[in-house]
């Protein structure tokens, strides 16, 4: 198949949007596939390249201090990347891809679209992710400039499936892990580097954003009876960062704080002794599921509007959700059972074999190829004669 993904950021790997799109990039093309990559490049990468959006000088400045960037959708770079295509993909409903899925609907070749950003997410960084009204308004706005346009959604997780039903998306929900790929694995007898070979090393990777919550695991730390010896380290980018850092001050080991590669990634996660993952919102939570694939044992907030409890398999895996005393209580535990952590390595390895990016790729597929069969250029799910009953398709519960 020749197959477009369309998203506004591509090529840079400091949000969970960018790295799946590579994945999925780099599993369609192994498996034989053309895929067009219709993102913001200065044409070095892609022939399918567009313009950042310019919103003037000070909002281009914050919206480029969140780490985001928006598509300038040009009609003769979008007609060239959808034209002979078997079928487009559209990543985020902002300009770029529901001028996108317009221009699908008027050329007449199959859309299918993914759902990888809550509203929460974009308000949590305008401090307004408990305005109900606010939210609200973003979940209708993107069901209709984008989701209502397309039978088929991609939602990385049941969560999210389950959020658009409340919020009435009438379309085919599949829910395909954004998967991992198997350079994340288990690396026996890993040792920790000898700086930090007398400390309890917790890790969490992710965005330096408000709804990450990396407060929460440095007050948990803190509250912890073995405060002394544990040393946390923050792997991410984001706007934050010097916030989080001045929090930090008060604990007794300073953390690490950097930016690291996929491989240094894998070497993280064989030598950590837990990952935490404490986010209010998230989609997925990609770097939990690269954690377990390494063997590192979660602990995972139960946020209802995070996904990410799916990798855990144990109770003291859990905490409650912005409690950091429950936290604390949870590392605790952990410390101080050895035996236990360690058996964990291999149960929680074993669970994330279920999310592969070799499965999801097939998971893709098959999506694919129900919306190239199904295809209906003049679809529209706001209105009542022509929307589809909404359906969950979940090749998970089979597993």
């Amino acid at each position: 198949m020749i197959i477009t993904l369309v998203t506004d950021q591509f090529f840079q790997n400091n949000h969970g949007t960018s790295v799946s799109s590579q994945r999925i990039y780099n599993g369609l093309i192994n498996l034989g596939h053309t895929v067009r990559v219709l993102t913001i490049d200065n044409g070095k990468n892609t022939e399918f390249a567009v313009k950042e959006r310019y919103f003037g000088k000070l909002i281009t400045e914050i919206i480029n201090s969140q780490g985001f960037q928006f598509g300038k959708p040009e009609q003769v770079t979008l007609e060239k990347a959808i034209l002979g295509s078997d079928i487009v993909h559209v990543y985020l409903p902002f300009k770029l891809g529901y001028t996108t899925i317009q221009l699908c609907k008027k050329l007449n070749v199959p859309c299918t679209a993914s759902f990888h950003l809550s509203p929460e997410n974009i308000t949590s960084t305008l401090y307004l992710e408990k305005s109900k009204i606010i939210n609200e308004s973003l979940w209708k706005d993107f069901y209709r400039r984008t989701y209502r346009h397309v039978k088929h959604i991609h939602t990385p997780s049941l969560m999210i499936a389950d959020q658009l039903v409340k919020h009435k998306y009438h379309a085919n929900l599949h829910v395909i892990s954004n998967g991992f790929n198997d350079m994340f694995r288990v690396e026996p007898n890993h040792e920790k580097p000898k700086m930090l070979e007398d400390k309890f090393i917790i890790c969490f990777v992710g965005r330096f954003s408000r709804e990450k919550r990396h407060d929460l695991i440095i007050k948990a730390v803190n509250a912890s009876k073995y405060k002394d010896k544990i040393q946390l380290v923050f792997a991410g980018k984001g706007p934050i960062l010097h916030k989080i850092m001045s929090m930090s001050k008060k604990l007794p080991n300073y953390p690490i704080f950097t930016f690291l590669s996929r491989p240094q990634l894998v070497d993280l996660y064989n030598y950590a002794d837990l990952y935490i993952h404490p986010a209010d919102i998230e989609i997925e939570g990609m770097s939990c599921l690269e954690a377990i694939a390494c063997g590192c044992v979660p602990v995972v907030s139960n946020s209802k509007k995070s996904a990410t409890s799916q990798f855990t398999v144990h109770e003291n895996s859990v905490f409650e959700h912005g409690n950091y005393i429950d936290l604390a209580n949870k590392i605790d535990w952990w410390i101080e059972h050895e035996e236990d952590r360690i058996k964990q390595k291999d149960v929680v390895a074993h669970h994330a074999n279920k999310f592969t990016l070799e499965r999801s790729m097939n998971y893709y597929l098959e999506m694919f190829d129900q919306a190239i069969e199904d295809w209906d250029k003049d679809y529209n799910g706001k209105d009542k004669r022509k929307a589809i009953e909404t359906k969950i398709i979940n090749p998970y519960i089979q597993d």
